[in-house]
């Protein structure tokens, strides 16, 4: 089956595509050799997310329970460079 992998940071962004096994699970993806280079690159804390999702424990499960499926995409998130509400009151 076929996965994806994104990664938009502010200096690099990666898009990957996988053909994966149907059991394979988040913690296992971020183990592939590409991934796990662009992990640690990372100098930020982030978080992990399917189809934009987080992967917390709460809602969804936690990375090494999630089994992926067919054209989902997992995505590292990075703390927002500017807080959105204070944007907007800045702009008007």
């Amino acid at each position: 089956m076929k996965v994806f992998f994104s990664y938009q940071g502010t200096k690099q962004q990666h898009f990957l595509t996988f053909e994966v096994s149907s059991s394979l699970t988040v913690a296992e993806l971020i183990e592939f050799d590409q991934i796990h280079k662009i992990i640690s690159s990372i100098d930020h804390k982030f978080q992990l997310a399917v189809n934009s999702e987080v992967l917390d424990g709460n809602f969804k499960p936690l990375p090494h329970k999630y089994r992926l499926r067919e054209g989902e995409r997992v995505e590292i998130l990075r703390p927002l460079v500017q807080d959105p509400k204070t944007r907007r009151l800045n702009k008007v």
